[in-house]
């Protein structure tokens, strides 16, 4: 090559050597200046300023610069979110504005065994604000805003176990109380009308979920849900609920607190089955079963769990009924029974002064999700468009006039699958009467008879 031609090429050489060196200045000065860098720097001086020996003030300088994170190989998880929240565990920095503030109560979650994705969600690996608290692109699963943190308490605990997230535990409650079990499965019970909501809250968004319980049509086209008319505030924990549905698989040391509710749940589900109807509590009860008060002294909690499986296996002749009942309610309900040696107990278990069919039945009414469709109590039932008969699900209020008690029976063992529509050209009924053969038992469908029959307004004569 010419000197002629080397010359030439000077001045670029020139361009791209200045090139190289400004990205190398300007990628120095990237790296030095990086968020996490920053806000460890402001730790190391506020230490320094803090200490009060010339030892410490040494030990503060030397603090390190540096990644740091929280392994869980058993969760599959790695949290870098300590690099910036460096004081998480020191009480001294209570109060004080984030990042460089303390983490509340930490003891009861342990950072080396829970780390800090597990409850407040956000991107772990990630080492910038933005990307770590999951406002980018193709991360589904964002931080969670303080309001909605009580959404992940349901992750290791039962949200009717957990006082310290009211408003979970009021959308868990209204779930159960509007019914919505009878369309939706959950936990691998429920109808089938609606999509399952097992792994709800990590396919939509807070957003989503609200604007889906006020107006189901407008973001799900040709949805069959009705609007769910409560306040606003019920909708919220609705929310919430939904929100903690998701799907996330944990370790058993996570779940501990699911996995074996306590005596709280245990309380809950004696006071729904209406168990008082059978046995008596501190005087006050029935007589069909023997009184329950003094178990823990008879019983251990293998026999108690054994028995809710099958009452006829170790009581042989026993009319109490083989219950629906998960592994989950039974060891709540034996945790609640071995727990009754308290003289006050009853002080606390919500026992009424009688205890018919009807009030039985009201609870049968509630656990199969019938509200969904026919309303709060039997007293208005939902929109089912092109509906020939009607263009809602009827209410009860006066099945007692309608159906005798073997028909009640039929129609609900075996449904109405088939909703003749009014007009062929418009889209069928989307909604349907499911059959609950095999799935009701027998003592709860004569219960469950008695208290559609007790909707009938009294002076109102049967016609049978």
């Amino acid at each position: 090559m010419s000197d002629t031609r080397l010359q030439r090429l000077y001045p670029w050489f020139t361009a791209s050597s200045l090139l190289v060196g400004i990205l190398v200045v300007v990628g120095f000065y990237r790296d030095r200046f990086r968020e996490w860098k920053v806000w460890q720097r402001d730790y190391i001086r506020q230490e320094t300023a803090r200490a009060t020996t010339p030892q410490e003030k040494d030990a503060a300088r030397r603090i390190p610069v540096a990644i740091k994170q929280i392994v869980l190989p058993e969760v599959q998880r790695v949290d870098r979110c300590v690099t910036c929240h460096v004081a998480v565990d020191d009480p001294s920095y209570s109060g004080l504005p984030q990042p460089v503030s303390y983490h509340p109560n930490h003891d009861q979650h342990p950072f080396d065994k829970f780390g800090c994705t597990i409850c407040h969600q956000g991107q772990g690996f990630a080492t910038t604000k933005q990307a770590a608290h999951g406002n980018v692109k193709h991360w589904d699963r964002p931080m969670l805003p303080m309001l909605q943190i009580e959404a992940s308490c349901a992750k290791c605990h039962h949200p009717a176990d957990l006082p310290q997230a009211p408003k979970l535990t009021r959308g868990h409650a209204l779930f159960q109380e509007l019914g919505c079990i009878g369309c939706h499965k959950l936990h691998g019970r429920g109808g089938a009308i609606g999509p399952e909501l097992d792994k709800v809250g990590a396919k939509h968004s807070p957003q989503w979920l609200t604007m889906h319980f006020k107006d189901p049509a407008a973001v799900s086209p040709g949805s069959a849900m009705p609007p769910v008319i409560v306040e606003e505030a019920d909708i919220q924990a609705l929310t919430l609920y939904m929100m903690s549905l998701t799907g996330e698989q944990l370790t058993e040391y996570h779940v501990s607190m699911k996995t074996i509710p306590g005596p709280r749940v245990g309380r809950q589900l004696f006071e729904e089955k209406g168990c008082v109807g059978c046995h008596k509590v501190g005087g006050k009860g029935g007589d069909v079963g023997p009184p329950i008060d003094d178990v823990a002294t008879r019983r251990d909690a293998e026999w108690i769990v054994a028995h809710f499986r099958d009452p006829q296996a170790l009581s042989p002749g026993t009319v109490m009924p083989k219950f629906d009942l998960t592994e989950h309610e039974i060891r709540a309900l034996t945790e609640f029974l071995l727990s009754l040696t308290d003289p006050g107990i009853v002080g606390y278990i919500k026992i009424p002064t009688w205890m018919t069919p009807v009030e039985r039945g009201k609870s049968v009414f509630g656990k199969y999700g019938c509200a969904g469709c026919h309303g709060r109590d039997g007293q208005g039932g939902v929109p089912n468009p092109n509906a020939k008969t009607a263009e809602q699900i009827p209410s009860l209020k006066y099945a007692a006039e309608g159906y005798t008690d073997t028909e009640l029976r039929s129609r609900i063992l075996n449904g109405q699958h088939e909703i003749t529509p009014m007009d062929t050209e418009r889209p069928p009924p989307p909604l349907y009467m499911p059959g609950w053969n095999g799935k009701i038992a027998a003592g709860e469908m004569d219960d469950l008879v008695a208290y559609i029959k007790s909707l009938l307004p009294e002076g109102d004569d049967l016609d049978f």
